[in-house]
C-alpha cells in the first residue's frame, strides 16, 4: 500500500502533460517537495492530496490513497487535552499558523521555539494549537514533558525520550547510544508527517537530539528559557510569550466565571486582572476560585489581591504545585548565586523599567557585569529588556523578588542596595539639575558610596541631554525612588524632588511634583533637619500656586519661611518671601506683592544670589508698573533682563519678558505685548521650556486676535496647539476646536475661555 500514491500522482501528473515546475505553480508546494512526495520519500498530507486531486480532475483518488497510506502507519496521539475555555492569544496562534503555512508551502522542516516567563500560558498555546493542525500530521502526534522546570525533579533524559517515541512509533529494535537513538528517530519519521511538541524544556542541549530535519515533521519547542541554541544550529523560529493584554484577560474570567459577574462588576475585573499582572496562571487561579465560590463578589478578591501577600492568594486549593510562587520558585532555583542575588535586589526598586545604570548602582557590580547577569535574567524570562539598556519584571515577579530579598539579605544587605541606588540617582537628578540651569545655586550633595557612579552632563549639549534623560527617567520613578528612600530613612526621600526643581519647573507634571515633594516632606519632618523640611515646604508651596490652590500654597511657603527664620538661613528667607510675592500677585494684590519682591531683592543683594537678584527684579518691575510707577519698572527690566542674560538664563529671560507682556496687556497696550511675547517664545525655545513657549503662543494668539491680525493669530495658536499637544497638556483640547471651527469657516473668538 506505501508508494500507491506517488505512483498515482506522478502517473496523472504526466498523463496531463504537466513538468514538476508547471505542477508546482498548480498547485502552490515547491518542485523540490512534490519531487520527494513522487519518489516515496515523503507522506503526502492529506491537504497536498486534496490539492493534487482538484488540480489534476483525479475525482477523490489521490485524497483516498492518503488516507490509506496513513492508517497503514501507527499513528501516536500523545496530546493532552487543551484547556477548555482557552482565550486570547490571537496574534500568537496566527503566528504559528503562518509559520506552518511557510513550511508547507515551501517543503522545508518547521521548528519553533515558543519561551516566556513562568505562568504565562506556553504550554496552554501550544496545545491548544496542536489540537487545531493534528489532522495535517497523519502520522501522528507525538508529546513529551520535558520537565526543565518541574516539581517532579530532574529534567527528562533525551535518552528515554527517544525512546518512547521509536515504541509508539512501532519501532521494535531501540539501540542504547543516544546518537544511534537520534538518527534512527529521524529516520523512522523522516517518510511520515509527525508533529513533535517537547513541552518545558531545560534549554537547547536537551532539545537538540530530538529534533528532526524532515520536511514532512514539525517541531514545536516550549521553555523558560530563550532557546537561541535552536535559532542558530536549526533554523528554529522563536516566538516570545507575554503576560495577556488587559482585555484577554477579562475574556478569561468571563470564559471560566460568566459574563453576568464579570458585567456586573466590570471595572473590579479589570482591577482584578491588573493585580494578576495579566498573567494566565494567576488569572486562571482567581477564576477557579470565583466559580468555586458563586456568591463572593468580584471586589472580594480584588480585595484580596490589593494586599502584600498577594502569591499567598494565587494558589489552587486542590494542587498547591499550581501556585504562582512555586511556579516562580522553579525559575528562581536554576540562577547561579550572582545571578540570584541580581533579580533579589531589582524587587528592592519599586518603580517602572530600571536602566542597567541604575541596576549597576543597585547591586554594586560594574556596569558590564551588571549588564551580563541582566541578559541572563532575561535569557529565563524573569526580566524583561524593554528597550537599549531597559529592564522590567511586571509587579507578581517584583513581589516576589522583594520577598527572596527579604528571606535572604540581611537588613544591612538591602539598607545598603538601597543607599547605593538613592544616592546614583539622587546625584544623577543632580547633576541634570545644574546642567538645566546652572545659574540657579544649591548646596552640595554628599559624595556617592563606594562602587557608585552617577552619571555627568558636561558636553556642549548637557542641557538638552539633561533634558531629554530627565524626561525619559523622572516622570515615572522620582516618586517610587522617594518612597524606596523613605522606607529605609535614607535622605534621598527630600533631595531627589528638591534636585529635580529645575525640570518640574519645565515640564510642570503636577501629579508628580505634588506626589514627590509629599513623600519628601513627610521623611524630611520624620527624621530630617529643619533646613530639610524648609526646602520641601517651599518647592511644595510653589506647585501648588501653579496649580491656582493659592492657600494650601501660602501655608507651605509661610511654613519655609518659619523655619528658615530658625536656622539663619538668610538666601532661603529671600525665596520665600519671592515666593511669597508670587502668591500676592497671583491673587491680585500688587501693594501686597511689591512689598514682598522689595524685601526680597534686598535680600538677595545682601546675600549675593545673582540669580535670585535676576528674579525678584523682575518681579518688582511689573509690581511698579501695575502701581503706576513706570519709570521704576522700566529700569526694573532693563536691569533684571540684564541680569538673566549675564547667566545666560534663558528661561529666566523669557519670564521676564512675559511679565513685561502682561503689564503691556494690562495697559491696554496690545502691540508692545504680542511683541514682547515673540521674544518670550524664542527665549523659552532657546532655554527648552516648551511650556512657556506655548503659553507665550497662546496669549499672542489672543491679543493677535483682539488686534484683527487673524492670519498671524491663527499661525500661534497652531504652534501652541501642537506644543500643548505634546506635552499632553488639557488646554490642547479648546486650541484644537478653536482651529477646527476657524477651519470649517466659522467666526474665531477671543473672548471668555480663551483667557488665562
Amino acid at each position: 500500500m506505501p508508494g500507491q500514491f506517488s505512483s498515482a500522482l506522478r502517473r496523472l501528473r504526466s498523463q496531463r502533460g504537466l513538468s514538476l515546475r508547471q505542477f508546482a505553480q498548480i498547485v502552490h508546494y515547491s518542485p523540490g517537495w512534490l519531487s520527494r512526495i513522487e519518489r516515496g520519500q515523503a507522506a503526502p498530507t492529506l491537504a497536498l492530496a486534496r490539492s493534487c486531486d482538484d488540480a489534476l480532475a483525479a475525482e477523490g483518488k489521490l485524497l483516498k490513497l492518503a488516507r490509506l497510506e496513513a492508517q497503514s502507519h501507527l499513528r501516536p496521539a500523545q496530546l493532552p487535552s487543551a484547556v477548555a475555555g482557552f482565550v486570547g492569544r490571537t496574534h500568537a496562534l496566527s503566528e504559528l499558523d503562518a509559520a506552518i503555512a511557510k513550511a508547507e508551502r515551501t517543503g522545508t522542516a518547521l521548528a519553533v521555539a515558543i519561551d516566556g516567563p513562568p505562568g504565562a500560558g506556553k504550554t496552554a498555546l501550544t496545545i491548544q494549537w496542536a489540537h487545531r493542525v493534528a489532522d495535517r500530521f497523519p502520522g501522528g502526534v507525538l508529546f513529551a514533558d520535558l520537565q526543565g522546570h518541574s516539581h517532579q525533579g530532574r529534567p527528562a533524559e533525551p535518552l528515554q525520550v527517544l525512546e518512547d517515541f521509536l515504541t509508539a512509533l512501532g519501532t521494535e529494535s531501540v539501540p542504547d547510544d543516544l546518537e544511534a537513538r537520534s538518527a534512527l528517530f529521524r529516520t523512522v519519521v523522516s517518510n511520515r508527517h509527525v508533529l513533535v511538541v517537547l513541552d518545558n524544556a531545560l534549554d537547547s542541549q536537551q532539545v537538540k537530539p530530538l529534533l528532526v530535519g524532515s520536511a514532512s515533521c514539525a517541531v514545536i519547542v516550549t521553555s523558560r528559557r530563550r532557546l537561541t541554541g535552536l535559532g542558530i544550529t536549526a533554523g528554529a523560529r522563536r516566538l516570545s510569550l507575554a503576560p495577556m493584554g488587559p482585555q484577554e484577560s477579562i475574556e478569561l474570567l468571563r470564559g471560566v466565571i460568566g459574563e453576568k459577574r464579570v458585567n456586573a462588576e466590570e471595572d473590579v475585573a479589570r482591577a482584578v486582572a491588573f493585580r494578576c499582572a495579566y498573567l494566565p496562571l494567576a488569572l486562571r487561579i482567581t477564576a477557579e476560585r470565583l466559580a468555586t465560590h458563586p456568591r463572593w463578589p468580584l471586589s472580594h478578591v480584588a480585595d484580596e489581591l490589593s494586599g502584600k501577600d498577594r502569591l499567598e492568594v494565587l494558589v489552587d486549593r486542590d494542587n498547591d504545585d499550581l501556585a504562582v510562587r512555586k511556579v516562580f520558585d522553579l525559575s528562581y532555583k536554576a540562577l547561579d548565586g550572582e545571578t540570584a542575588r541580581m533579580f533579589r535586589l531589582l524587587g528592592l526598586y519599586p518603580g517602572p523599567p530600571i536602566s542597567a545604570a541604575a541596576a549597576a548602582a543597585l547591586t554594586g557590580h560594574s556596569l558590564a557585569r551588571t549588564r551580563d547577569l541582566l541578559d541572563g535574567l532575561v535569557s529565563v524570562h524573569l526580566v524583561e529588556e524593554t528597550g537599549l539598556d531597559r529592564y522590567w519584571m511586571h509587579d507578581l515577579l517584583r513581589e516576589y523578588a522583594a520577598d527572596r530579598a527579604a528571606a535572604q539579605e540581611s537588613y544591612a544587605e538591602r539598607l545598603a542596595a538601597a543607599h547605593r541606588l538613592t544616592s546614583w540617582y539622587t546625584l544623577s537628578v543632580d547633576a541634570a539639575n545644574m546642567a538645566l540651569a546652572p545659574q540657579r545655586e544649591v548646596p552640595p550633595l554628599d559624595p556617592p558610596p563606594t562602587g557608585v557612579t552617577p552619571l555627568t552632563f558636561t558636553s556642549d549639549t548637557a542641557a538638552e541631554e539633561a533634558r531629554a534623560w530627565l524626561d525619559e527617567e523622572a516622570k515615572d520613578s522620582a516618586v517610587p525612588m522617594g518612597r524606596l528612600a523613605a522606607r529605609y530613612r535614607l535622605p534621598g526621600a527630600w533631595h531627589i524632588p528638591g534636585r529635580l526643581w529645575n525640570w518640574v519647573l519645565l515640564r510642570k507634571p503636577w501629579g508628580m511634583w505634588i506626589s514627590s515633594h509629599t513623600i519628601g516632606l513627610e521623611a524630611a519632618t520624620t527624621y530630617g533637619g529643619p533646613g530639610d523640611q524648609a526646602w520641601v515646604e517651599m518647592n511644595l508651596g510653589e506647585a501648588y500656586r501653579q496649580s491656582g490652590y493659592y492657600d494650601r500654597a501660602e501655608q507651605h511657603v509661610t511654613q519655609a519661611l518659619t523655619l528658615r527664620r530658625r536656622i539663619g538661613d538668610r538666601q532661603g528667607q529671600a525665596w520665600c518671601l519671592e515666593a511669597l510675592g508670587f502668591i500676592a500677585a497671583d491673587r491680585k494684590d500688587t501693594p501686597l506683592a511689591h512689598l514682598y519682591f522689595s524685601r526680597a531683592l534686598e535680600a538677595f543683594r545682601q546675600t549675593g544670589d545673582a540669580h535670585g537678584e535676576a528674579v525678584a527684579r523682575c518681579s518688582l518691575a511689573e509690581a511698579d508698573g501695575l502701581l503706576g510707577n513706570m519709570t521704576a519698572s522700566q529700569v526694573g527690566f532693563k536691569e533684571g533682563l540684564a541680569l538673566h542674560r549675564r547667566m545666560g538664563d534663558l528661561v529666566g529671560e523669557g519670564l521676564c519678558w512675559d511679565r513685561r507682556a502682561q503689564l503691556h496687556q494690562q495697559q491696554g497696550d496690545l502691540v508692545q505685548a504680542v511683541q514682547c511675547l515673540v521674544r518670550s517664545a524664542e527665549c523659552h525655545s532657546r532655554g527648552g521650556n516648551d511650556w512657556g513657549r506655548a503659553a507665550a503662543h497662546d496669549l499672542r494668539a489672543q491679543l493677535l486676535g483682539k488686534l484683527s491680525r487673524w492670519e498671524e493669530a491663527r499661525q500661534a495658536y497652531e504652534r501652541a496647539w501642537q506644543l500643548y499637544d505634546r506635552l499632553g497638556d488639557p488646554r490642547a483640547t479648546r486650541l484644537r476646536d478653536l482651529l477646527t471651527i476657524w477651519t470649517q469657516g466659522g467666526e474665531p473668538s477671543v473672548t471668555g475661555p480663551l483667557r488665562r
